[in-house]
């Protein structure tokens, strides 16, 4: 993790994909002691861990008629 300067009243940190699970998890576990907003934030950092995963890609012409090769 790393807190990086950012200008007026923002507050923008980095993460290693490695971190995220070490993060997440114990937050998710233990959601009945947490207030909403650690709560929010963990899943937004679950859900970006995903989309760093996932290597979905449209099929090749799929939407414009034509055969996928």
């Amino acid at each position: 993790m790393k807190l990086i300067d950012s200008p007026s009243e923002n507050i923008r940190i980095e993460f290693d994909k490695k971190d995220l699970d070490k993060i997440v998890e114990p937050i998710i576990k233990n959601a009945e002691q947490f207030s909403s907003a650690p709560l929010d934030m963990a899943y937004l950092l679950a859900e970006q861990n995903y989309r760093i995963d996932d290597h979905f890609q449209q099929p090749k012409g799929i939407f414009d008629g034509g055969k996928a090769s």
